[in-house]
């Protein structure tokens, strides 16, 4: 049976003011709120604030570590959520297991992205002689200094042109109609 003692209760009032002086730290936060809970265990032993307080906080790390460690184990199991792009896992007649990704290509998802890239074109193409090349450079991952020199234009026009283009593509996957 618990025995709500001063020590636990100060433990307590610790974890709270702690939880005032950073509130804005979410994962801070998770720890303070595991703290709180370990610090009401029956049966661990609560005869110093200061060791308690110390003991809980550590506790509550090592608990919300080993909780996410778990959770990636298990979610790498799990088929991903993108409907285009599943992992299937069966095991083979050998025992092992086999995963392998499954992809669902369809004639509408290519007729849309070649739209998309039709649209983006004729928008890099208004941006001025270096359009059509930044984007280009986008499409291909190339970083901004690479494509400025192979465009020969600064890296300020690169990264305008380039912001330009998202701000594009932003609006036509938001289906907005953008100027």
């Amino acid at each position: 049976m618990l025995q709500l003692n001063g020590v636990r209760v100060e433990t307590m009032r610790r974890l709270y003011e702690k939880n005032k002086k950073r509130a804005w730290d979410g994962e801070y936060l998770d720890i303070l709120d595991t703290a709180l809970n370990l610090a009401l265990g029956d049966k661990r032993v609560a005869e110093d604030p200061d060791l308690l307080c110390r003991n809980v906080i550590r506790d509550a790390r090592r608990t919300i570590r080993r909780s996410q460690a778990n959770s990636r184990r298990s979610a790498a199991c799990r088929p991903l959520a993108d409907a285009g792009r599943r992992r299937v896992c069966t095991t083979a007649a050998d025992g092992s297991s086999v995963v392998e990704m499954v992809t669902h290509d369809s004639p509408e998802a290519h007729a849309i992205a070649s739209e998309t890239l039709r649209e983006l074109s004729t928008f890099a193409a208004t941006l001025g002689p270096h359009g059509l090349a930044c984007l280009q450079g986008m499409l291909d991952m190339v970083t901004v200094p690479a494509s400025a020199r192979q465009i020969g234009v600064s890296v300020a026009t690169v990264e305008r042109a380039r912001r330009a283009l998202r701000e594009r593509a932003r609006s036509l996957m938001c289906g907005t109609a953008a100027a």
